[in-house]
């Protein structure tokens, strides 16, 4: 009877999902949600980004944080602006992405940064307020302008964004074994959250510079200078320059997922990148936010 109770322990205990599996699930799932723009989505990928924050404050800089987050956050705004979405939730959205006054706090954020998010959001929730007061102004915005500021090139920045926070990620967890990955979205389907497949979570761990046929190997920095890939026809490993790893990685059956003709970020890239978050009054841009490269 002992061991029959002890037996029954463990296979619970073994039916728990491991914290980092169960990340990286949530990981692969976010990422293929902004991969394909699924905006109705986008409050998960927050969520993981606040959670992911409370837990580990200092993965990225805080500036990298702000962006990605405002990003998304406009976008969902804009996108139910687009619907044409009742005024009243979407003022429920902006009060609750974009609060009056408050900007969430970082360890090592400079007042200066502080105060870029803090005009941003303001010049944001001013935009927004106004386009909703005219119904004139709103439609002709969303017919001109929306795109503009808030279309394809501004979704690739925050694409970027994404995955180079995804990439900081990784490093700090374990090395991925797909076949325990699917196994642990199968147990937690039922949850109801949707888990990502097979096809999804391959794509994301090639994106993350992971080899999903053979043996897992650590992701490689976007700020190395090379990046080391396993080459299975020949058993060895050999070093690539970042033009050739990348035309390697473009072969794969998910490089239009994975790759694309924008170059990759690291942390220090982003800092050298034109932000995010602008003045309103920045020229040819009718957004708080700049029309990203």
């Amino acid at each position: 009877m002992a061991a029959m109770e002890e037996d029954e322990a463990e296979a619970i205990g073994g039916a728990a999902p491991d914290p980092c599996v169960a990340l990286r699930l949530v990981a692969a799932a976010a990422w293929h949600v902004v991969q394909k723009q699924q905006v109705h989505d986008f409050p998960r990928v927050l969520a993981l980004l606040a959670a992911v924050k409370e837990a580990a404050p200092d993965l990225v800089h805080f500036r990298h944080h702000a962006k990605l987050r405002l990003g998304l956050q406009a976008k969902v705004i804009m996108n139910m602006l687009q619907e044409q979405q009742p005024n009243g939730k979407i003022y429920d959205a902006l009060d609750t992405f974009f609060p009056e006054g408050e900007t969430q706090p970082h360890t090592k954020a400079t007042p200066q940064d502080v105060e870029m998010v803090r005009v941003a959001q303001e010049n944001f929730r001013d935009l927004v307020f106004g386009l909703l007061s005219d119904r004139r102004e709103r439609e002709k915005y969303v017919q001109e302008h929306l795109e503009k500021d808030y279309g394809e090139a501004f979704m690739q920045v925050v694409e970027e964004l994404f995955h180079d926070y995804l990439w900081q990620l990784e490093k700090t967890l374990p090395e991925p074994h797909l076949q325990q990955l699917l196994d642990a979205a199968c147990l937690q389907g039922p949850s109801g959250t949707p888990q990502p497949d097979s096809s999804i979570l391959s794509c994301y761990l090639s994106a993350m510079g992971y080899q999903t046929a053979g043996l897992p190997m650590h992701p490689p920095s976007p700020r190395l200078s090379s990046t080391l890939v396993h080459s299975e026809e020949e058993g060895e490993h050999r070093t690539l320059e970042p033009s050739q790893a990348h035309t390697y990685r473009s072969s794969s059956p998910c490089a239009q997922e994975q790759d694309s003709p924008r170059h990759r970020l690291g942390n220090q890239g982003m800092e050298e990148v034109e932000d995010i978050v602008l003045d309103s009054s920045s020229d040819g841009c009718s957004s708080p936010f700049v029309k990203v490269r």
